[in-house]
C-alpha cells in the first residue's frame, strides 16, 4: 500500500512537472516571439533595400516596357514614366519598412494589442498603395494614371498640413538617393500648387478626365476598399485584414475581439500569439506586394526572407 508520505511525494512530483511544462511552454512561446520579430526585422530591411536600390528586371517584363514609355512633361520639366511609377511605389515601400520595424518592436514588447493591430493595418495599406502603381495586369498608361493620382493626393496632403501647422514646416515627403542626397524632383522643396496644376494640365492633354474631390483631384478612382477587393493577386484574406481584423483599430470591435481587448488590459500584456492573430495585415500586405513586384519585374525579390517570415507568422515551425 502507498503511504501518506508516498502520496505527498507523488503530488509534489506532479506539481513540479506541471510547473516545468508551464516554464517550457513560456520559454518556447518567447523563442517563437523573438524568431518572428527577427523575421519581421529582416523583412523591414529587405523592403528598405527595395526602396533605395534599383530593381532587377527581366527584358520582357512590364517594368522594362515602362522604361520605354515617353517622358511625362510636367510644366517646365520632363520625368521618365518609369521613374514616376517607381517613386510613387517607393514612398509606400519605405513606409511599410518603417512600420514593419515598429511591428517587430511591439511583438517583442507584448505590451499593446491595439498598437500592433493599428501598425499592421498601416503595413497593409502601404503595401496596397505600392502594389497599385506597379500592377502588371494593366497598361503603362493605367499605371501612370494611378501614380499621378497618388502624387496629387500627396501634394494636396502637404498643402493641408502646412495650412494647419503654419509657416516654417518643411516638406516631410523626401526620399534619400544612393549618394545620400535628398531627392527633390517629386514634391520636396517645390511649389505643390504648381505641381498639382502641371499634373492636371498633363492629364487633360492626354485626354484623361480629372475629377475634383473634397481632398484632392484624381485622374483615376482609387481607394483601399476597391484595391483590396480587385487586385489580381489577392487571395481573400486581404479584405479580412482591412475590413475585419484590422478594423479593430477604428473602433469596430466584434464581441470576441472586445473580450480579448479587455483581457489584455487586465493582464497588462498582449501575448505575441494574440497580436499575430489579429494582425493579418502585417502578413497580407507584404505577400501581395512581393507577388506583384515579381510579376512587374519578372524577378522574385526577398524569396527566402518572405518564406521564413510566413512560416513563423502562421506558426508552421517552432524554434528558428
Amino acid at each position: 500500500m502507498t503511504g501518506e508520505g508516498d502520496a505527498s511525494k507523488h503530488d509534489e512530483a506532479w506539481a513540479m512537472e506541471i510547473l516545468d511544462q508551464l516554464n517550457r511552454g513560456t520559454q518556447e512561446a518567447h523563442e517563437h516571439r523573438d524568431a518572428l520579430a527577427a523575421a519581421v526585422d529582416e523583412m523591414a530591411y529587405g523592403f528598405t533595400q527595395l526602396g533605395l536600390k534599383p530593381w532587377t528586371m527581366e527584358p520582357k517584363s512590364p517594368a522594362r516596357e515602362d522604361m520605354k514609355a515617353p517622358d511625362v512633361v510636367l510644366g517646365d520639366r520632363a520625368e521618365p514614366a518609369a521613374t514616376i511609377l517607381r517613386y510613387e511605389s517607393v514612398v509606400n515601400i519605405l513606409s511599410a519598412a518603417d512600420q514593419l520595424r515598429g511591428f517587430a518592436v511591439l511583438l517583442r514588447a507584448e505590451a499593446s494589442l491595439m498598437g500592433a493591430v493599428s501598425v499592421a493595418r498601416g503595413i497593409f495599406e502601404a503595401c496596397l498603395w505600392a502594389t497599385a502603381v506597379i500592377d502588371p495586369t494593366i497598361t503603362t498608361d493605367e499605371r501612370l494614371q494611378r501614380a499621378l493620382t497618388r502624387r496629387l493626393a500627396r501634394l494636396s496632403a502637404g498643402i493641408r498640413l502646412k495650412a494647419m501647422l503654419g509657416d516654417g514646416v518643411t516638406d516631410a515627403d523626401q526620399v534619400i538617393d544612393n549618394d545620400g542626397h535628398v531627392d527633390d524632383e517629386h514634391g520636396t522643396n517645390r511649389d505643390p500648387a504648381k505641381d498639382i496644376a502641371d499634373i492636371e494640365i498633363y492629364a487633360k492633354g492626354r485626354g484623361w478626365p480629372v475629377k475634383k474631390r473634397h481632398r484632392a483631384s484624381e485622374i483615376t478612382p482609387l481607394s483601399i476598399d476597391w484595391l483590396s477587393e480587385n487586385l489580381e493577386r489577392r487571395i481573400g484574406i486581404e479584405g479580412y485584414a482591412w475590413t475585419s481584423g484590422s478594423s479593430m483599430a477604428h473602433g469596430e470591435h466584434a464581441a470576441d475581439t472586445a473580450s480579448w481587448v479587455e483581457l489584455s488590459q487586465d493582464l497588462g500584456t498582449a501575448p505575441a500569439w494574440l497580436i499575430r492573430l489579429w494582425s493579418t495585415g502585417a502578413w497580407a500586405g507584404p505577400r501581395l506586394f512581393l507577388a506583384t513586384l515579381a510579376g512587374y519585374t519578372g524577378r522574385v525579390s526577398l524569396g527566402r526572407e518572405y518564406q521564413r517570415f510566413e512560416k513563423l507568422f502562421w506558426n508552421e515551425e517552432g524554434k528558428s
